[in-house]
């Protein structure tokens, strides 16, 4: 009879770990202006327990390739459903399977009674709680609801306990001019996060968009300024993240190309249950938040590179894309959207800045002594430091 494994057995196995999604509520207690969740079409519907226990059942004790599964609860907002949730764990840890497990619970951070509080320490070694907080108050009240005060009331609770654990923030078209403080801000509180731009096109007209970009551009400078004044701190990723180790154009090499199978998990790793106990790639093909069905087979590949313009582009093999998003826009897994190109490509740029600016301030003694492993690294990033400063990116209708 295989044994009970816990969180605590998992953290010493590094093998492949299977991502089984639960949305247990449509239910969310806020209404997010860059949400991909279609806020009209939620309600107060909460899984059932037995379809929970019947995908659970099945994914733990498959006869497959990966040694874990970690177990996220999804929603809408999944506290609103935390009877569930408890009776979810609790049933999980009573039992023995043959795949180790552990649990996240992806929240915006505002509901936390003194019961979830003590249930949650009880089972902090295998319970872990992610929550959202978009940089400062101004900035998160704009889009969250004003809901800055009850994220920033609990966040001692969840730092305190999960410190590892990093926080979200999303920039969205109206936080773009708060982005550096938002980002600072966090930083100066001492949390780990990361931060991105939302994916979807919240961007306006050609010109609404050419304001925001330059707006953005000028916060990615401020950023820039800070950490390079502040060497001791990782850049924010995937923000200030982007030097691409890597450029190629992908008619340059096919057989590289032919071997980019795909940038997610969706339909691999990645398993979405719905409240209704139907399954898909993940959260991004579900239809009441796309508003069409999942595709048949799912193909998480990029071959054809598609729109033309992506095979023009030096940063395809980096550049970031969602097949669930590509699906619901383009209809298909593998034809990009293609809203946040110019966003990315500024972020590459003022990751390039910063990565020179940092690479920089090593004197030829110190590159000798550094590990293989390290100095291979700088190799890269100066690789791709000159390239783009020699070279510069391919951009739509912008000076470069």
């Amino acid at each position: 009879m295989p044994s009970k494994k816990t969180k605590n057995d998992h953290k010493s196995f590094s093998q492949k770990q299977r991502s089984l999604i639960l949305i247990v509520t449509k239910n969310c207690n806020l209404k997010c202006s860059y949400c991909y969740e279609k806020h009209e079409n939620r309600n107060n519907e909460i899984m059932e327990l037995q379809i929970a226990k019947k995908a659970l059942t099945g994914y733990l004790n498959a006869k497959d390739d990966f040694h874990s599964v970690g177990i996220e609860f999804f929603g809408g907002e999944p506290f609103l459903a935390f009877p569930l949730i408890k009776d979810i764990v609790e049933w999980v840890i009573e039992n023995e399977w043959s795949h180790i497990f552990d649990f996240l619970i992806s929240s915006n951070g505002t509901i936390l009674t003194e019961e979830i509080k003590d249930w949650l320490i009880k089972h902090k070694d295998i319970v872990t709680v992610a929550f959202s907080i978009d940089g400062t108050r101004t900035a998160h009240n704009l889009t969250r609801s004003n809901s800055y005060d009850s994220v920033r009331n609990n966040m001692p609770f969840f730092i305190e306990n999960w410190p590892d654990q990093a926080a979200k923030m999303t920039i969205s078209a109206e936080t773009i001019p708060f982005a550096a403080e938002g980002v600072i801000e966090l930083e100066e509180m001492g949390i780990q996060f990361t931060a991105n731009v939302a994916f979807e096109n919240f961007w306006g007209n050609e010109q609404e968009k050419e304001e925001l970009l330059k707006t953005y551009e000028k916060q990615l400078s401020r950023l820039v300024d800070y950490y390079a004044d502040h060497p001791g701190l990782f850049p924010v990723s995937p923000l200030l993240d982007a030097v691409p180790e890597y450029l190629e154009l992908p008619g340059v090499n096919e057989s590289t190309k032919d071997n980019i199978v795909r940038y997610c998990g969706a339909g691999h790793e990645m398993v979405v249950i719905d409240v209704d106990g139907n399954e898909y790639p993940c959260h991004r093909f579900v239809p009441w938040i796309t508003g069409k069905p999942a595709p048949q087979h799912l193909i998480n590949r990029q071959p054809t590179w598609q729109p033309n313009k992506c095979a023009e582009c030096k940063l395809i093999l980096s550049c970031p894309t969602c097949a669930g998003f590509n699906w619901e826009i383009n209809g298909d897994t593998g034809n990009r959207t293609t809203f946040h190109c110019e966003a990315y490509k500024l972020e590459v740029l003022a990751s390039t800045k910063l990565e020179a600016l940092r690479l920089g301030k090593y004197t030829p003694a110190e590159l000798a002594k550094l590990p293989l492993k390290e100095a291979q690294q700088i190799k890269r990033s100066l690789h791709a430091v000159l390239e783009l400063t020699e070279n510069g990116l391919y951009f739509d209708n912008r000076t470069e």
